[in-house]
């Protein structure tokens, strides 16, 4: 029966920012470049908006709304309209860049040699990953809702049937819906679990592969489901040391800030600007680098997972 390691795919990332340390940087200079960087900038321009309306706030003390005051309101609207073009430029460049990243990581698990441009392409294989990640998520949203609206009515109709029973009914709903809402936790996870070769697949074989992980993860669903527990686990333990890393930090500048933000609370938003500019920069730097390392502990696990079920004889029909 096709196997693979456990542990041994979770912690794939290590292997690959061991092995390939500059590239992994390089990774990282490319998403500051063309992704967060630009991100940044677009931001940037929009901080004096947020400036504005950090001004225009009423007093905490006092009990106005700042819904309730017209000006304040269109520009919260004006804010939103430009963060919704904002988004969507994220959805589309973030998603066509983390392609030709999950690409390079994938190559360094799947095709070590391949080490020419810190393993990263902008082949047919990168478009086909984009184009699948793209119709996954699609689809996890089109699953996600409709599991939550098929139990909201089941929810609802158990609800009203126990209450028609008294208290003692209304407890038994209440567990009744909690069992519910696990299963439909449940069957999404599977269905995502079953799914999650395509990348891979569509990557090595340079061409559109969706439901073929379905036949491929046959049988392999708790082994998949230890190995994305594992990783999550290392990514939570990394996320706090993180965390920690930036809160020592921000609580030894913190009064500084605080001044800082003060001083400028009746200057026009191009001050702030030039005050700020450069903890921006060095965190959009860091910012690249951090999720460089993050891509290669997410995406190669997934990789060596099908690498594994792959070479151990696991067929996609």
């Amino acid at each position: 029966m096709a196997r693979f390691s456990v542990s041994g795919a979770a912690t794939a990332g290590f292997g690959v920012i061991a092995r390939a340390p500059l590239a992994v940087l390089a990774w990282g200079l490319v998403m500051l470049v063309t992704l967060i960087g630009p991100m940044m900038g677009l931001m940037w321009m929009l901080i004096p908006q947020f400036i504005e309306i950090f001004k225009a706030m009423p007093d905490p003390a006092s009990t106005s709304s700042p819904a309730a005051d017209p000006a304040m309101f269109a520009r919260m609207m004006q804010l939103q309209t430009s963060m919704m073009g904002l988004n969507a430029i994220s959805l589309v460049g973030g998603t066509a860049i983390k392609a030709v990243v999950a690409g390079a990581v994938f190559r360094a698990v799947l095709q070590p040699d391949q080490k020419r441009w810190a393993y990263l392409r902008l082949g047919k294989s990168e478009l086909w990953l984009a184009l699948v990640t793209l119709v996954q998520t699609v689809l996890f949203m089109m699953a996600y809702f409709a599991v939550l609206i098929i139990g909201f009515i089941l929810g609802m109709i158990v609800y009203m049937a126990g209450s028609a029973a008294g208290d003692g009914g209304k407890l038994v709903a209440g567990l009744l819906i909690g069992l519910v809402i696990l299963a439909a936790i449940g069957v999404l996870l599977w269905g995502v679990l079953r799914l999650s070769m395509a990348g891979p697949m569509s990557f090595a074989e340079g061409k559109f592969l969706l439901f073929e992980s379905w036949t491929f993860t046959r049988g392999q669903s708790g082994r998949l489901l230890g190995m994305a527990v594992l990783l999550a686990l290392i990514l939570m333990a990394l996320e706090l040391v993180v965390y920690a890393v930036v809160g020592v930090a921000v609580f030894g500048s913190w009064s500084g800030i605080a001044a800082m933000v003060e001083a400028l609370r009746d200057q026009p938003p191009q001050a702030w600007l030039h005050a700020f500019w450069k903890i921006a920069a060095i965190g959009a730097v860091v910012l690249s680098f951090l999720a460089a390392f993050a891509m290669a502990l997410i995406c190669a696990p997934w990789a060596k997972a099908y690498q594994e079920l792959a070479a151990s004889g696991a067929k996609a029909s």
